[in-house]
């Protein structure tokens, strides 16, 4: 009908591939007119690629979660891929995996604290390419992106002394997590450095009900904490409404400080003070990496991009 090539026609269906505006607007006026439309299923078993990217997450009720998918599937398709969201239910990230690979997914990105050797053999076995959101594993196929944890517990530290606090506390998500340790890490050996004693650790995990609880241990401690440091700002929510519920007063009687900057961080019930993750930058590092390691244009180096996280200032510390 057009009178051009079918690699021109190809070309103005990929979002990546370069072609005029004028050429692309002619391709695609055409196919409505036909009501024509690429054949993806088609394309892949020619070119041996799906153009899928699974993402897996943990299923939990922390709204992080649900920003990261959201921005990684946006990201995935600017970039001319699809998305295959593999919720890990009951824990179970193998299984989750296994799915992904029945739909000859390109790429993975795990954004979950559940990590297996079996789930990086099987990514290993069928060429999946792997990137890993805000989690680090030494000698595997993979790279990853991520806040700088340890950094977050030194701003947290810092903001929290400044502030005159002498008594400080940590609760930290699920035990085991790496995300939680480098906080606890970057948190307690700046508080130490300032001249203050080590803050009291009061394991917990990484949701709403556990910081509820953790607020008993809190307001039962013989040391008396006046500040709180929590691992995320789900938890912190937990700790301020558990605190709350006994009569204390926030920041007046405990400060609260989280990381994360969730939406409801900012409701007024809440107002929390917190480290902002950069998700944007975080998301961009991964998709770029894998995206690349897809194409050939790079191989996994076991690289760490980390970002600096925003410290924002509310009235809850």
């Amino acid at each position: 009908m057009l009178g051009v090539s079918q690699s021109t026609v190809s070309r103005a269906f990929s979002q990546t591939a370069s072609i005029s505006d004028k050429k692309r607007k002619m391709v695609m006026d055409a196919a409505a007119k036909l009501g024509y439309t690429p054949n993806a299923i088609a394309r892949s078993l020619i070119s041996n690629r799906s153009g899928l990217v699974a993402i897996a997450l943990d299923s939990e009720s922390n709204p992080m979660y649900d920003i990261q998918s959201r921005t990684l599937a946006l990201e995935i398709q600017k970039r001319g891929g699809q998305v295959v969201l593999c919720p890990i239910d009951k824990d179970d990230l193998d299984l989750a995996i296994s799915r992904a690979i029945e739909y000859q997914v390109d790429g993975l990105i795990i954004a979950t604290s559940r990590l297996t050797s079996r789930a990086f053999a099987q990514c290993e076995k069928f060429g999946v390419h792997l990137s890993l959101i805000n989690r680090y594993v030494e000698n595997i196929n993979a790279n990853s992106a991520g806040i700088d944890n340890q950094l977050a517990g030194k701003q947290a530290a810092d903001y929290l002394v400044d502030k005159g606090y002498k008594q400080l506390a940590f609760i930290s998500g699920d035990a085991g997590s790496m995300t939680s340790e480098e906080r606890w890490i970057g948190f307690s050996t700046r508080v130490k450095e300032l001249g203050l004693s080590t803050p009291i650790f009061i394991q917990s995990k990484y949701n709403f009900e556990a910081g509820l609880n953790a607020a008993s241990e809190v307001l039962d401690h013989p040391a008396k904490p006046d500040a709180i440091f929590c691992a995320n700002d789900i938890l912190a929510m937990g700790v301020m409404d558990g605190l709350r519920k006994s009569g204390a007063q926030i920041p007046s009687d405990y400060a609260v400080m989280g990381v994360d900057n969730i939406p409801m961080s900012s409701w007024p019930s809440y107002d929390l003070t917190t480290i902002a993750q950069p998700v944007d930058k975080i998301v961009k590092n991964a998709v770029e990496d894998l995206m690349s390691r897809i194409n050939g244009n790079l191989d996994a180096s076991g690289e760490y991009l980390l970002e600096e996280g925003e410290l924002v200032s509310r009235s809850s510390a």
